[in-house]
């Protein structure tokens, strides 16, 4: 079995295309059912936030299977392969390494990822979809994603969504602090966002959300306003900023409505961050006058052109994600070994059980011992030598001298 994984994010696909193999928290167990009854996948764990859906199994087999599921299973998405990458073996471990520990974020060191990776984890456990390859895998890396954290400072201060959201604003609005912001969502990017404006100086929030108990508490606990999904349409024209972020699979914010909505007032700019993935708000929108629309990819291009990463912090990352890529693959040998063992004790306590159970009815019926200990003996010795020596002669062939000599010292006297 192989340990590999296919994938798609913010390097390998525009928004466009990973928003329609996004898959929400109650999606997640079926999809990892679907995957696990591929025909030669053992373990899966699926990871889906706004910048990667990533698949990762011990897999048998290539990835083509799960390849045809995805085009199968994502409609609007016909054929996704051109967008993944798949890497396998030791190029996959290091590539989870990677991503819990936030090297191969958009925002380099952000803390997010590795909660994302967790709840990943927890759900395929929960789903029974995780053995020993994938758990000890994963566990690795939450190991490897604590040391890069602790002994580097490649999370001091990264430079975040949320900070450059804010900074875009601020093209637009010389004086934020006069501005009214609605908030689209109540997960942590709209905590987070409600935190920035209000640092920022901004008092005049509204939160929205679908949830009505959980939104009003998040705004009430701020100290903003709040308002059901359903008034959308009817309070979007007396805000400024708009920022959303939900798991909706459609749009919240269509053309039309943002049409209707800013048809009846005097021209005034509005910017609308949308930081869900699938989106938030139609693109289309960004074709109306006065209205700047910045989706998540928008900010990652800031972020890449203004973010100078710390080359030292992330060159001790490496060599921190190397070592454990070492010691992951010592165990991985160790493991594969002691399954090996197992096999070859369950075989031959088939064969012995069997040859037992014919003494006995041999001594049952009277047989002399003599007759059952050589009958014994011979069974034993027959059906123990001749799997092992057919095997020993297709295998030899292939091995190298010095390994080959290590399998002779086993049956040396």
């Amino acid at each position: 079995m192989t340990i590999n994984v296919l994938g798609i994010n913010h390097k390998s696909a525009p928004i466009d295309v990973r928003e329609k193999l996004a898959f929400d928290k109650n999606s997640i167990p079926r999809a990892l059912d679907d995957i696990k009854n591929i025909k030669g996948v053992n373990e899966v764990v699926l990871i889906s936030t706004c910048n990667r859906t990533e698949i990762y199994t011990e897999n048998d087999d290539d990835n083509s299977k799960i390849i045809k599921w995805l085009n199968s299973h994502q409609d609007a998405t016909k054929d996704c392969e051109p967008f993944m990458y798949s890497y396998y073996e030791e190029k996959a471990i290091k590539h989870l390494f990677n991503v819990a520990s936030g090297v191969d974020s958009m925002v380099i060191g952000e803390n997010e990822i590795l909660g994302q990776v967790k709840d990943a984890f927890r759900i395929a456990d929960q789903n029974n979809c995780i053995k020993s390859s994938l758990k000890k895998l994963f566990e690795f890396s939450f190991s490897v994603a604590k040391q890069v954290r602790t002994k580097t400072d490649i999370g001091s201060n990264p430079v975040s969504f949320m900070f450059t959201a804010i900074t875009l604003i601020k093209k637009i609005f010389d004086n934020i602090s006069s501005k009214k912001a609605l908030v689209v969502g109540s997960g942590y990017m709209i905590q987070l966002a409600i935190k920035y404006l209000q640092s920022n100086n901004v008092r005049d929030i509204t939160l929205t959300n679908r949830n009505f108990d959980k939104g009003s508490k998040i705004a009430k606990d701020n100290e903003c306003n709040y308002s059901k999904l359903q008034y959308l349409p009817n309070i979007i024209a007396s805000h400024d900023i708009i920022i959303s972020c939900t798991s909706s699979t459609i749009p919240i914010i269509g053309k039309g409505m943002m049409e209707s909505s800013i048809s009846n007032i005097s021209a005034k700019p509005f910017v609308i961050i949308d930081l869900g993935v699938p989106r938030d708000v139609e693109p289309e929108i960004s074709d109306l006058e006065n209205v700047y629309l910045y989706s998540i990819d928008d900010l990652g291009k800031v972020i890449k052109n203004n973010y100078k990463i710390r080359e030292q912090a992330v060159a001790e990352a490496e060599k921190i994600i190397e070592y454990k890529i070492k010691d992951f693959k010592i165990w991985l040998d160790e493991n594969h070994s002691d399954n090996l063992v197992k096999l070859y004790r369950g075989y031959v306590d088939d064969i012995t059980n069997g040859a037992i159970i014919k003494a006995k009815k041999m001594v049952h019926s009277g047989e002399s011992l003599d007759d059952v200990i050589s009958y014994l003996a011979d069974s034993l010795k027959n059906k123990l030598t001749h799997e092992t020596t057919s095997k020993l002669k297709e295998i030899l062939p292939l091995l190298d001298e010095s390994t080959a000599l290590k399998i002779q010292k086993i049956f040396k006297k």
